[in-house]
C-alpha cells in the first residue's frame, strides 16, 4: 500500500511516500480503506520529534481519518465491509490502509461527507470533553474560546451554543472573526494577547468567563486568566503558539479558579468507554443539527506535506482534509 514514512524526525521535507506492507490485522481490530484523513497540530509535531508522543521509527503519521471497513478480526462482529467509520487512530492514517482497535471507531453519521468525517472525532471530541467533562459547562453560561477559528475553537463554539450557553470568540483576523460569528459565536473580539482580557471582560459585560478555553497558549494565557469569572475554569487544551505557558497561582487563589487539561487522548486511553459515549452524543448533535463541520482546505493525497505546512503555517480556517485517489 502507499503511505507516507517518517524515517527520521525532522522538517516535513524529510517525509516521503512509500509503497509499504500493509498492517496486521488483530482479533479485536477493523481494517480501512482511508477515503479521507485529517490534518492536526500532532501530526505537524511528530515527525519534527517535538510531540510528546514520539513513535518508534519508522512510522506512518496521521492520528484520525474516515474511510470503508474492508475486514474485521475475529473478535468483531458488528461492522460489515463497506461500511463507512470515522477513526482517532493516534497514528498510521495518511496511507491506503489504517488498522485500528474496534473501541476506537465509530459509524459515520448520515448526511456526513468524507471529508467532515475525517476530522470530526478529534476536535469535537476534545472540545466537548473540555467544555462538558472537564468545564462543568451549562446553559446560560459564558464560555470564551481562544484560538476559536481553528478546528477545536469552532468546534468548541458550536457545542457551547447547543448546551445554551453564550460564546465569545477571540480569534487574530477579521476573516477569522467572520468565521467564528457564522459558527454562531455571539461575539469575537481580537485575540492578540495585549489588552486581550479587557476585551474578554467587556464582552461578558465585566463579569468575566465561566470558562475560558484556551487551546492558543504564550502570551494569551495570562490575560485569559484574567479574565476569568469568579470561580471559574481555564481549560489548557492545546499550544497553538508553540509556547507553553506558565500560569499564575495568584490569579487563581484570587479568583478561587480551577485551571484543567484537556487532552482527548489521554482520556480515551484511560476512559475509553466514556470517549465512545461521548462520541456517540455528538454524532446525535450532528444529525439533530446542532453541529456543522466546517473544512477549511483539501488536498490530494500526493501533496500531503502541502497540507502539514498549510496547518504549521496557521493558513487554514476550520479543519484541513487529506483524500485517498
Amino acid at each position: 500500500m502507499k503511505a507516507l514514512v517518517c524515517r527520521r524526525y525532522g522538517p516535513l521535507e524529510a517525509l516521503a511516500i512509500e509503497d509499504i506492507a500493509p498492517p496486521p490485522l488483530g482479533d479485536g481490530d477493523v481494517r480501512i480503506a482511508v477515503r479521507a484523513a485529517s490534518v492536526n497540530p500532532p501530526d505537524v509535531l511528530m515527525p519534527a520529534g517535538k510531540y510528546q508522543v514520539r513513535p518508534e521509527l519508522p512510522f506512518v503519521p496521521g492520528i484520525e481519518a474516515m474511510g470503508t471497513v474492508m475486514e474485521t478480526g475475529a473478535d468483531v462482529s458488528d461492522l460489515r465491509p463497506g461500511e463507512r467509520v470515522m477513526t482517532y487512530a493516534g497514528q498510521g492514517c495518511y496511507a491506503e490502509q489504517v488498522v485500528v482497535p474496534r473501541r476506537r471507531v465509530e459509524r459515520v453519521p448520515a448526511g456526513m461527507d468524507d471529508a467532515q468525517a475525517a476530522g470530526f472525532v478529534l476536535v469535537y471530541s476534545t472540545a466537548y470533553h473540555g467544555l462538558v467533562d472537564c468545564g462543568g459547562l451549562a446553559a446560560g453560561q459564558a464560555v470564551a474560546v481562544l484560538g476559536a477559528a481553528g478546528g477545536i475553537g469552532l468546534c468548541a463554539i458550536q457545542i457551547a451554543k447547543a448546551f445554551g450557553a453564550t460564546v465569545v470568540a477571540a480569534a487574530g483576523s477579521a476573516a477569522r472573526r467572520d468565521a467564528c460569528l457564522a459558527a454562531g459565536a455571539d461575539l469575537a473580539v481580537d485575540g492578540a494577547p495585549e489588552g486581550l482580557a479587557d476585551r474578554l471582560r467587556r464582552a461578558t459585560g465585566g463579569r468575566g468567563a465561566d470558562v475560558v478555553l484556551d487551546v492558543v497558549g504564550g502570551d494569551a494565557t495570562e490575560p485569559a486568566l484574567r479574565a476569568v469569572a469568579p470561580y471559574g475554569r481555564l481549560l489548557i487544551a492545546g499550544y497553538a503558539s508553540g509556547a507553553i505557558p506558565m500560569i499564575k497561582g495568584n490569579l487563581v487563589l484570587l479568583k478561587q479558579a480551577r485551571v484543567v487539561g484537556v487532552s482527548y487522548r489521554l482520556f480515551l486511553e484511560r476512559t475509553p468507554e466514556l470517549a465512545a459515549a461521548n462520541l456517540r452524543r455528538l454524532c446525535e448533535l450532528y444529525e439533530a443539527g446542532l453541529l456543522r463541520p466546517q473544512v477549511g482546505a483539501q488536498f490530494p493525497f500526493e501533496r500531503v506535506v502541502d497540507a502539514l505546512r498549510a496547518l504549521g503555517e496557521r493558513h487554514a480556517v476550520g479543519k484541513i482534509a487529506v483524500r485517498m485517489a
